[in-house]
């Protein structure tokens, strides 16, 4: 497989139907200059850990799509925040279980954000 040390690269695993967060765990560390990265689900696979290990790695990470990653927790938003710092866009478009302190929390630390997509978070976030 192919290194993405020196290009800059876009990887999309959103046909992923299986083991896409063992995928991950996997070749992420492989990808250090990704850019862009999709991993839209249609069945909820993606856990904490897969993120934490992307923002330990993609640290020129600009888009993240993690839509449909029913399983995250404020977990993933806490890494991506200190591991992920030039964020312009992310999408966690139908991600229930995060609270408005993570989200804060990440807003605090990617202050390049420009485009954060909550649709379908549900009221959760706007309750306390």
């Amino acid at each position: 497989m192919a290194r993405c040390y020196l290009l800059r690269c876009r990887l999309s695993f959103s046909r992923c139907k299986k083991n896409m967060n063992n995928l991950i765990l996997s070749l992420v560390p492989r990808f250090t200059k990704l850019q862009i990265l999709v991993l839209r689900q249609s069945t909820p696979q993606l856990q904490d850990e897969a993120v934490e290990k992307i923002a330990d790695y993609c640290h020129d990470l600009l888009k993240l799509d993690l839509s449909k990653s029913f399983r995250l927790t404020d977990r993933s938003l806490y890494a991506l925040a200190r591991g992920c710092p030039d964020l312009v866009k992310l999408n966690i478009s139908g991600c229930s279980a995060f609270s408005d302190t993570a989200l804060g929390y990440l807003a605090g630390f990617c202050q390049k954000l420009q485009v954060l997509n909550l649709c379908g978070c549900g009221q959760q976030l706007i309750q306390h």
